[in-house]
């Protein structure tokens, strides 16, 4: 399966912002550093509406937090 990274900044709240490199994360202020990689199957991203991808992205996140 192809995959597209994005690259998430997670917040105390609970709440994501999802960048499409860190160097745009890096420029909108924020610490790459803070920021997890989640690689979003191409189908979602390409063909996907915007809550498909975050709600993509907050699986993976729950995840990686029960891990």
């Amino acid at each position: 399966m192809e995959t597209t990274p994005l690259y998430v900044l997670r917040r105390a709240d609970g709440t994501f912002k999802f960048y499409v490199t860190p160097d745009y994360a890096k420029e909108s202020g924020v610490n790459p550093d803070k920021l997890v990689c989640v690689d979003v199957p191409n189908s979602i991203y390409a063909e996907g509406s915007v809550d498909d991808v975050s709600t993509y992205i907050a699986q993976e996140l729950e995840k990686q937090a029960s891990s």
